[in-house]
This record gives structure tokens, C-alpha cells and sequence, in this order.
């Protein structure tokens, strides 16, 4: 019974933080939003 209820201890505390990691804090507003490998430049073009 005790192997049991570790089981089911271990699987609560893994299912918590899976769930949690997926609740971040993540905001992009579109003018700061730029693609991943895109070197943030002021001028470009110039």
C-alpha cells in the first residue's frame, strides 16, 4: 500500500508541473514579436 500511494504522489507532483510550465507568462506585443534566428537590427536597410 505504501508503493501505491508513493505512485501516485510521484505521479501528482509530475502531472503539476508539467501543467504548470505550460501557464507562463508570455506576452509579445507585434511592433517587439520578432522570429527566432532574426538578428534584432535598428537599420536595416541603411
Amino acid at each position: 500500500m505504501l508503493d501505491r500511494n508513493w505512485l501516485i504522489a510521484a505521479f501528482l507532483v509530475s502531472a503539476l508541473l508539467t501543467v504548470g510550465g505550460c501557464s507562463g507568462n508570455f506576452k509579445y506585443n507585434d511592433d517587439e514579436y520578432r522570429p527566432l534566428g532574426e538578428p534584432a537590427t535598428l537599420n536595416r536597410e541603411q
